[in-house]
């Protein structure tokens, strides 16, 4: 590159909540800090301040304050908390001077965006499309779009191709996957879980929206006795004592468990699982589909187009739109012994379509196109 690209990591929710869009922050400043010709800082939601890493104070999404300050503005938790982080979010761009400001939370962008000219730094917005959101884009200078599907959707509805940047989420990689009885033994008896019954591992907002986590339940429950474990694992709210519920109803208290935990410990998770499922019908990226994948397991989703780029041939995919259709998949997938040859290919398919060393000249790129540099 002819020169060095400061672009400062900005995600309200680091250190706070567990997204895809979180942990994609999170992994990506550690995978792409020591990228050549790129300085980072990254400004997050929580957590310590460090060498380039650095809080920036707001209401979390979380508590109950931002909630009540949500209503009152008819907007939400999650709005108040990019709100509320603006005002140190633009003191760190004072400080820093970044080329590039690399965010995903849309209305602290909008805020950067519309007093950019009051902070006075000439830096460009780039806005990372996970969520993912839909044209028109305008109220930034360039969107990272992590999925060929949503870049060609912009481009059809006349969006200028050249400030739309194609490089796909990435993440850092485990050891490769080994079948090891004794360790998942272990590991599931640690995390109180089954050691006996087939274990079903699905990662996502415990909710109907979206994710649909009782079209699962309800899927599973079609399976004839005895069912495999369900381990539901991701943010909860209100709208999760439904499926709570449903799933006390239809798979019985011992049939499942639905559960919170910190993000460094949803690996253990994987390891003990069988099989990956998530019933969403679309996704922006879905990360947690290469979780899944470097971790050995076999994934079954939904047959969509970001779902087929992602898994790469290497996944299980039907219309999850009809009942009967996951049942019908995930038996199956039960009848297979585990496969010590099919679990490295698909660790090595994560490895070498999205590993942060493949990816970092590619980001690295991105980033000096959206400052306005060109390569040498």
């Amino acid at each position: 590159m002819s020169q060095s690209t400061r672009v400062l990591f900005c995600c309200t929710g680091v250190g706070i909540y567990n997204r895809g869009i979180e942990s994609f922050f999170r992994d990506a400043f550690d995978g792409l800090n020591a990228t050549p010709g790129l300085e980072a800082s990254l400004v997050k939601g929580a957590g310590r301040q460090s060498t380039a890493e650095y809080p920036a104070p707001c209401i979390p999404r979380t508590s109950r304050v931002a909630g009540l300050l949500g209503r009152l503005v008819r907007r939400n938790g999650y709005v108040v908390e990019q709100l509320t982080s603006f005002p140190f979010v633009a003191g760190y761009i004072r400080r820093f001077q970044p080329h590039v400001v690399f965010y995903s939370d849309s209305n602290l962008g909008f805020q950067l965006y519309r007093w950019r000219s009051r902070i006075g730094v000439p830096f460009r917005l780039l806005f990372s499309n996970g969520g993912p959101c839909h044209p028109p884009f305008d109220r930034t200078d360039f969107v990272h779009q992590v999925a060929p599907y949503y870049q060609d959707e912009a481009v059809q509805a006349g969006e200028h191709a050249a400030r739309h940047l194609m490089v796909p989420y990435g993440i850092g990689m485990c050891n490769p996957p080994v079948v090891d009885p004794a360790e998942c033994r272990r590991l599931r008896e640690r995390l109180s879980l089954p050691v006996e019954r087939p274990l079903v591992l699905s990662v996502g907002w415990i909710s109907r929206q979206h994710k649909r986590m009782h079209y699962l339940v309800e899927e599973i429950s079609r399976l004839p006795q005895p069912r495999p474990f369900l381990q539901m694992l991701g943010a909860m709210d209100e709208s999760s004592q439904e499926i709570v519920a449903l799933a006390e109803t239809l798979l019985g208290r011992n049939g499942f468990s639905a559960r919170s935990v910190p993000y460094s410990e949803v690996a253990d998770f994987y390891r003990a699982a069988d099989i990956f499922v998530l019933s969403s019908l679309q996704e922006g990226f879905g990360r947690v589909y290469l979780e899944a994948l470097m971790h050995g397991l076999p994934v079954i989703a939904h047959r969509h187009p970001v779902m087929e780029y992602v898994l790469g041939g290497f996944g299980n995919l039907g219309d999850l739109t009809r009942k009967g259709e996951l049942s019908q998949l995930l038996g199956d997938e039960l009848s297979k012994a585990p496969d010590q040859d099919q679990m490295l290919r698909r660790w090595a398919s994560v490895r070498d379509r999205f590993s942060w060393p493949i990816l970092a000249p590619q980001y690295a790129a991105m980033f000096a196109t959206a400052a306005g540099f060109t390569a040498n």
